[in-house]
């Protein structure tokens, strides 16, 4: 006999009992008894149905509010979305619209410039009143007569005369002499100087 030949018989052997011995385990396990087994397997059950009920309650209110917020800021963001690419999209020109050969902008439109508002210019004025008082020819008269300088010019005036088609002579009295600027109705006063005696 061969000293391997015993090794190999206990080998086989040992594998036999292990077989063996698993077989016992799985008849034993086979007559539990099959109440206390789905007991077990039916509470599990319940308590997996009541977790699942639980959470999908709580995830449908969940989804349902997300839903309504997300459904109300996609229209709004999708209309917004829309928008702006029509606006993206827009052709160069109205004869470009109809003509696939035309290049397109995909530029953002330039912004709106809000017209600013209309400044209003200031009402126009008259001019500093150009004369100056020389003298007065006869003061106690009854039209007097008043002396006036304008650069070079000298010139005498009495109420009611009109000078160079701008100015109307309307009054003079001991203090002064009240001329309207023609073009736009504005009166203006020279100032007579007073004598100190």
């Amino acid at each position: 006999m061969k000293p391997a030949l015993p090794m190999r018989v206990l080998l086989v052997f040992c594998a036999i009992a292990a077989a063996g011995a698993g077989y016992r385990v799985l008849v034993a396990a086979r007559q539990m008894p099959a109440q206390v087994v789905a007991l077990d397997s039916q509470r599990r059950i319940d308590m997996h149905a009541r977790l699942d009920a639980r959470r999908h309650t709580h995830a449908t209110e969940a989804a349902a509010k997300a839903a309504a917020t997300a459904s109300a800021s996609a229209a709004s963001a999708s209309s917004a979305a829309r928008a702006k690419l029509v606006s993206l999209r827009a052709p160069l020109s109205l004869e470009s619209a109809h003509d696939p050969f035309t290049a397109s902008s995909w530029l953002p439109p330039p912004p709106v410039e809000v017209p600013a508002a209309p400044v209003r210019p200031a009402p126009p004025t008259a001019p500093p009143v150009p004369f100056a008082y020389v003298g007065q020819l006869d003061a106690k008269a009854a039209k007097p007569q008043v002396f006036l300088s304008n650069a070079d010019q000298l010139l005498i005036v009495s109420p009611g005369d009109v000078i160079d088609n701008q100015y109307r002579v309307e009054s003079v009295s001991e203090s002064d002499v009240v001329l309207t600027y023609l073009p736009l109705h504005e009166r203006q006063v020279v100032a007579i100087p007073r004598e100190d005696k």
